[in-house]
């Protein structure tokens, strides 16, 4: 093979494997005006069974525009939930779990409320029981980019 022939051989492959890493990106995120129209907040609500305390943490988005939103997600895990102390992560759902790295997509239609809820045990990162006390959660929605809610004070009361 000539050297001129090396040279165009290696520009086609350039140019296929930024087309390909073009085309991934374009599937694997969404564009953050995508999300303009899609309102997320995040929700703590305290319940105690068995003599347990628990709290019940929901991310909502509703979709406030006239055209559904589709979110396009990399792996099998679509949300995140983390507990902080003055800025300092407490706990995080998604600490010790495992996704599937594949591409999926959810769609949200107009005026839909999605949601998505986990339980917390007042357990931490290291799966001790946290004091009781004031803490703060926000939820993530994951993304490219990843669409996170406003922090929410909630009061854990021990266990």
């Amino acid at each position: 093979m000539m050297f001129s022939e090396r040279v165009l051989t290696g520009n086609r492959l350039i140019i296929c494997l930024i087309t390909v890493l073009i085309t991934c990106v374009s599937i694997a995120g969404c564009s953050a005006n995508a999300f303009k129209n899609l309102k997320v907040q995040i929700g703590a609500s305290p319940i105690r069974i068995d003599g347990r305390n628990f709290t019940v943490f929901t991310v909502a988005a509703l979709n406030t525009g006239e055209e559904s939103v589709g979110l396009k997600f990399s792996s099998g895990m679509q949300f995140d939930f983390v507990i902080v102390s003055e800025d300092t992560e407490i706990w995080r759902w998604s600490h010790d779990k495992v996704a599937a790295m594949m591409l999926t997509e959810r769609e949200i239609a107009p005026d839909e409320l999605a949601l998505h809820s986990v339980v917390w045990d007042g357990s931490d990162l290291l799966n001790m029981q946290v004091p009781p006390g004031q803490y703060q959660v926000f939820g993530e929605i994951l993304t490219k980019p990843k669409v996170r809610t406003n922090k929410v004070i909630f009061y854990w009361p021990g266990n």
